[in-house]
């Protein structure tokens, strides 16, 4: 071992006082781990209300047509002999309403087809279904037809006892959420049904 070596051996490496406040310095503050700490506080809101707000609006802001259905008809004041038919349809429509938002709608209109041509109409008052609500409607139709162009197959329905018909409804209104959002929505219907004559009732209804 030379003199340099037993030197450095007897004789360590002292830590300064200037080196002790160096490593001091580098370590951080208190009042600097408090901003980082504040800082990742501030982005994970953001992130979060960010999330927040996403969901909001695809779920509570996205608007969506009431549905409109037939739930009962009832066949009064029928009359008809070979030739032609007269009767009264009394109908109950259910309005479901899944926003998150009431529907207001107007006066509706509803109408009974026979093939392609009217054969009866009535109408609707309007009203309002409550968010995330079903209502019940009331309307009466008023039916009645005889040999023509557009009821060309209607003897040999009434021969047979059962007529084909179509039921169609629409409403039109406004879909409010929260006053933040109105936005004009159509409820529309169209149900088919047979009606027997002898027994004066409804067979095979389906709405679409």
């Amino acid at each position: 071992m030379n003199k340099m070596e037993e030197e450095n051996h007897l004789n360590p490496p002292q830590i300064t006082h200037q080196k002790i406040h160096e490593f001091k310095t580098n370590k951080p503050t208190p009042k600097q781990e408090g901003a980082s700490k504040t800082l990742v506080y501030i982005l994970t809101s953001v992130v979060l209300l960010s999330i927040a707000f996403l969901i909001f609006g695809l779920v509570v802001l996205r608007i969506k047509p009431p549905s409109l259905r037939l739930s009962n008809v009832v066949v009064q004041g029928l009359r008809y002999n070979a030739s032609s038919l007269n009767m009264t349809m009394t109908a109950d429509l259910t309005l479901h309403n899944t926003n998150f938002g009431r529907f207001e709608f107007r006066g509706g209109s509803v109408a009974l087809l026979y093939g392609n041509a009217t054969f009866g109409a009535g109408s609707v008052h309007g009203g309002r279904v409550g968010a995330r609500e079903r209502g019940r409607i009331g309307a009466a139709v008023e039916a009645s037809g005889g040999p023509s162009e557009n009821y060309m197959n209607i003897s040999r329905d009434i021969e047979l006892n059962l007529v084909r018909l179509v039921m169609v409804a629409e409403l039109r209104g406004e879909i409010r959420v929260m006053k933040i959002v109105n936005r004009h929505r159509t409820a529309s219907m169209n149900c088919s049904m047979d009606v027997n004559l002898r027994g004066q009732h409804v067979l095979n209804l389906s709405c679409k």
